[in-house]
């Protein structure tokens, strides 16, 4: 016998969703960085390799994918993850890509 689980269409069309958000390597690669706490798109600059028009398209996507939050401060701008659950998230995509054999954020 196959048991079937039950979700509602709208958490599967929120899961298909947080996936395309974070489905682009730059875009990984910044939710990682984001992992070891918050950053400005400058320090993202120094960080990912990819041109700063490209990090800010990605930090809209991950932004409006729920993925990110965007805090202003003064002149600045910092993002960060909004939520332990999201960095679970990016621990277990990590995990499962590597066997679960790598080192974590500390």
């Amino acid at each position: 016998m196959t048991i079937t689980p039950r979700i509602e269409q709208a958490d599967l069309d929120r899961a298909v969703e947080v996936l395309r958000g974070m489905a682009y390597q730059h875009r990984l690669h910044i939710l990682l960085v984001l992992r070891a706490g918050e950053a400005t798109p400058a320090d993202l600059n120094g960080i990912v390799p990819a041109h700063p028009t490209a990090i800010a398209h990605h930090l809209r996507h991950l932004t409006d994918a729920g993925l990110i939050l965007r805090r202003r401060q003064g002149q600045r701008v910092y993002y960060s993850l909004p939520n332990e659950s999201t960095g679970r998230l990016i621990d277990g995509i990590l995990d499962f890509v590597t066997g679960g054999d790598r080192q974590r954020p500390t």
